[in-house]
């Protein structure tokens, strides 16, 4: 029988018994597939005089109003509520929920984004759409589909496996299946979105294929179309079960309204892919009595019964894995040598140039040398990252907490960075003045989020990918490359010092400094 209640009751309890990779897992899954981690839309600056003037209007005659006016041709059913969030704030978010609330659409108004905050309206509107729905349809297909499947083969291993971790999201890239996982993920998800089309046909097909990403977390060596039909005879006779435990979950939909998005994070979420293992699990016994074709192919007899406080055997996977790439484990709880500390340093410090020097030449057609130094980096990039690893190590195992201390951290090394240099150079390199929840233009909400998610993703990913390479890297030379890499460094700080790296697109001269009217008070 079909027990709503008895699958949530699981559900729980799979979650409480290992809520910390649940969540991470989620967190990260959301992050990676551009979901949303925090929502706002109204604008509040701490700096309210400021803002009024530079508040970020969109004005017409551009290539991006273009669209717009196209779009607004085909829908002129649009809701005159869409105005509600015109000019929502200055910054990337302010400009993301401008376009959309304005073209109605999330993909041409993320688009349009994109084409104002990135190159400046400087290219035809065409080229942005289809480079961009070019890049997003390849991430998609072959990343957030993929990726749905490691999530829902991380959820099974959890039913069961206490001590199950974040890194099974990979799974599908580890067994090189990457291909043969994309391919019937696409197909259901085109076959649903054809059958909508016919309005009650799109409903029937979603659930029909409800259960793709489970049967091909469970056996990705199934062809596509044996994928596909399995589903389909799974869920016969319990779409509309399953479409009423969907509905049964819109209570924690609108608490994460509320809150905004936090508690859908913390909870809501990975409590319903909890829930869904649950129906899988019941779905699959079922089709075995019943004889469904193919059921025999779903034989991870693994996966079935009592509870184990340990990890999944992978020594008895039934599938075998491509060859293993020790640098693809994800081992948060990792320790860092002295050695891999500095070089990580310079990495994301040089990564941080790079990706800010071309920022700029996107936005205003240019190259230009960015920060403070001459050499190729920005040390605050890497300071960030490593005072993370460093400073947050006792708060890696709960990454929400670990988010809000990023945030902290990045706010206070970024403040006082900002006071330094206008004491020392009379200049600033950044200003978040008219930004939502800016303090003083030296630091910005939408740029706290950034850095604190930077953070995430370094420290549960791109951290303990560079420490693995590094360990295979001699350490005599390890120790020769930082110690001539922290003298270069050096030199540039000292050079720097007197004579900083100035200019149109890098600095802004501070001519009515208020930090040091109260100096000289």
């Amino acid at each position: 029988m079909f027990n709503r209640s008895n699958f949530k009751k699981n559900g729980r309890n799979a979650f409480y018994r290992n809520w910390k990779s649940c969540i991470i897992i989620c967190f990260i899954y959301t992050v990676l597939v551009g979901g949303t981690i925090i929502r706002f839309n109204k604008e509040f600056d701490l700096d309210y005089r400021d803002n009024i003037k530079n508040i970020n209007n969109i004005h017409a005659e551009t290539n991006s109003d273009i669209v717009n006016e196209f779009l607004n041709g085909l829908d002129e059913t649009k809701d005159e509520d869409q105005k509600l969030f015109s000019d929502a704030t200055r910054g990337v978010l302010g400009t993301l929920v401008n376009n959309v609330s304005r073209s109605g659409s999330f993909l041409f108004g993320g688009l349009n984004a994109i084409n104002q905050i990135l190159f400046k309206d400087q290219l035809w509107a065409s080229v942005i759409i289809v480079i961009g729905a070019s890049i997003s349809l390849i991430y998609w297909i072959f990343v957030s589909k993929v990726l749905e499947v490691g999530k829902a083969r991380f959820f099974l291993e959890n039913r069961r496996y206490t001590k199950t971790s974040a890194n099974k999201l990979l799974v599908p890239y580890r067994l090189g299946k990457v291909t043969s996982i994309a391919y019937p993920m696409f197909l259901k998800n085109l076959y649903t979105i054809l059958w909508s089309f016919t309005i009650i046909g799109g409903f029937i097909k979603y659930y029909s294929y409800y259960l793709v990403p489970y049967i091909l977390a469970e056996n990705p060596n199934m062809k596509a179309k044996d994928v596909l039909k399995l589903s389909k005879d799974m869920m016969y006779g319990y779409k509309w079960e399953m479409f009423k435990l969907d509905l049964s979950f819109i209570g924690y939909r609108i608490l994460g309204l509320i809150t905004f998005n936090i508690s859908n994070l913390v909870f809501t979420t990975p409590y319903i892919n909890c829930t869904k293992i649950e129906c899988y699990m019941f779905l699959r016994e079922i089709s075995k009595t019943k004889g469904v074709l193919n059921i025999e192919l779903l034989k991870d007899n693994n996966l079935e019964g009592e509870i184990l406080f340990d990890e999944y055997p992978i020594y008895e996977y039934v599938l075998k894995q491509a060859k293993q790439h020790k640098w693809l484990r994800f081992n948060y709880r990792r320790k860092y040598s002295v050695t891999d500390i500095i070089l990580i340093f310079f990495i994301i410090a040089i990564f941080g140039y790079v990706f800010e020097v071309f920022l700029h030449l996107f936005q205003y057609g240019e190259i230009v040398k960015r920060g403070t130094l001459h050499g190729p980096w920005l040390p605050i990039y890497g300071a960030g990252a490593v005072a993370m690893l460093v400073l947050l190590k006792p708060a890696r195992k709960n990454p929400f907490l670990y988010f809000i201390l990023a945030m902290v951290l990045s706010g206070i090394i970024e403040y006082s960075t900002s006071i330094y240099l206008e004491i020392v150079h009379h200049m600033s390199w950044w200003d978040y003045h008219g930004y939502f929840l800016n303090i003083n233009g030296r630091v910005c909400l939408e740029g706290l989020l950034v850095f604190a998610t930077g953070g995430i993703i370094i420290t549960y990913i791109i951290a303990p990918i560079l420490g693995n390479l590094l360990d295979k890297i001699n350490k005599k030379v390890k120790v020769f490359v930082s110690i001539i890499l922290i003298c270069i460094i050096t030199f540039d700080f000292y050079i720097s010092g007197a004579n900083p790296n100035t200019g149109e697109g890098v600095t802004n001269e501070i001519i009515n400094s208020k930090l040091e009217e109260y100096i000289k008070r």
